[in-house]
């Protein structure tokens, strides 16, 4: 049995339904909003309708839509959504802050990701409005393409890259490198997992979070 089995097998343990186990399900309740924020990044924050907005200036409704997801995130802590609330509290950043989000999400690459942690460390001069953590800057990601990206929570995705001998090169500030390190590492436990193979990164990340 390798690594990636033995999550399979640990998680069966806990819930012998698999992804219909009682007990699974009603985890799932605690983290019902997760459709909610999904859709209100696929529509809110599709590339057509940040283009327009960016164009025409009308920058407030994607403003409150960031506030919204970040808001209803369950991946995002409390003191990270103060964080956050407290960033968008000073308005002359809604602009590069924005312009940084569409980059990030439909030009993924190095620079747009590094760019867009940077924005969010414009205000770091207050320590109550620096938002720039690894589930803040990765739940735009997952849940804007959760088949594709991934959500980090440092603490959990260590202890599961230590469980599968993984290096992630782990740094506290976000980073491209330490991201696509984790993304390929859910990617293959999705490619390896009876579980996981056809669900979105979301539900494979859940189902390794519950064997650490």
């Amino acid at each position: 049995m390798n690594h990636w089995q033995q999550i399979d097998h640990d998680f069966l343990l806990r819930f012998p339904g698999g992804l219909a186990d009682p007990d699974w399900l009603e985890l799932g309740k605690k983290h019902k909003s997760v459709t909610s924020v999904i859709r209100l990044c696929e529509e809110g924050l599709a590339e057509h309708t940040m283009a327009a907005a960016l164009a025409q200036g009308r920058l407030a409704p994607l403003i409150e839509t960031c506030r919204q997801i970040i808001g209803r995130s369950t991946t995002v802590s409390t003191f990270e959504k103060m964080a956050f609330r407290n960033y968008l509290g000073f308005s002359d950043i809604h602009q590069p802050f924005l312009q940084a989000l569409y980059e990030l999400l439909h030009h993924f690459g190095p620079e747009s990701f590094a760019n867009f942690v940077d924005v969010l460390q414009l205000c770091r001069h207050d320590h109550n409005a620096n938002p720039a953590k690894w589930p803040v800057v990765t739940c735009f990601l997952a849940y804007s393409k959760p088949f594709e990206h991934v959500c980090i929570k440092p603490t959990t995705i260590k202890k599961v890259a230590a469980r599968l001998g993984v290096d992630i090169a782990y740094q506290a500030l976000p980073n491209h490198e330490t991201y696509t390190r984790v993304q390929g590492m859910v990617q293959s436990f999705r490619q390896h997992s009876t579980l996981a193979q056809d669900q979105n990164n979301i539900i494979a990340q859940a189902i390794m979070y519950c064997t650490v």
